[in-house]
């Protein structure tokens, strides 16, 4: 197999520094996309997780067709999203909205689900000739959060890390210390990346990129 080269369609530091340990060669592009979701995806988190993440992996492989790519590329897409009893739970809007979501999840156990989707893409020069496929799934992890009174949650908020994150939290973060009592299922998925499980089922190619 000729090299591929890897992108991840993401520019979360957190999926960087797992794919960096995990000594993959890759690069990094993100482009903006739309991330509403229709109704019926929202009653499907697994579904709507793997949803947003085609839709990054792919705008990022357009723009790099229209910029006249070659060679042979593989782009790796991802969405985390926190689900407790069928509620969806994105980055907070402001901190009102982080308590909100914190208060709401204290004491509870929910799921954090990574949707992951590789878009494969061969350009040769002839651009008559470019084959795309895309293969996605989703990894699900269970986090038990402690009963959070308001001052904790108050602390927590005024570190400034609920700020980006799905749920407003980061478990390998302070979140990880002052919130989370533990986790059942891939540490690395809460993190933002299910990136052992991305390897294992795309071997050959993480092989190539090398």
């Amino acid at each position: 197999m000729e090299k591929i080269d890897i992108v991840l369609a993401s520019g979360s530091p957190r999926r960087k520094e797992l794919m960096e340990r995990e000594g993959v060669e890759f690069t990094v592009r993100v482009s903006e996309v739309d991330e509403s979701l229709e109704p019926d995806l929202l009653r499907q988190p697994e579904e709507a997780a793997k949803k947003l993440a085609e839709r990054k992996a792919r705008a990022v492989l357009e723009e790099m067709l229209n910029e006249a790519y070659v060679g042979t590329a593989m782009v790796v897409g991802a969405d985390t999203m926190v689900v407790a009893d069928g509620v969806i739970y994105g980055k907070p809007g402001d901190e009102a909205d982080a308590r909100r979501i914190l208060g709401e999840l204290s004491g509870r156990a929910h799921q954090v689900i990574t949707g992951v989707s590789v878009w494969l893409a061969g350009a040769p020069a002839n651009e008559e000739d470019i084959s795309i496929a895309f293969r996605s799934f989703a990894e699900t992890s269970h986090v038990f959060f402690k009963e959070l009174d308001e001052e904790l949650i108050d602390r927590y908020i005024a570190t400034g890390e609920p700020m980006d994150k799905a749920g407003a939290y980061g478990v390998q973060g302070k979140g990880g210390e002052m919130l989370v009592e533990r986790v059942a299922g891939d540490f690395d998925n809460v993190v933002g990346l299910p990136v052992k499980r991305l390897i294992a089922e795309f071997q050959e190619f993480f092989e190539a990129a090398k």
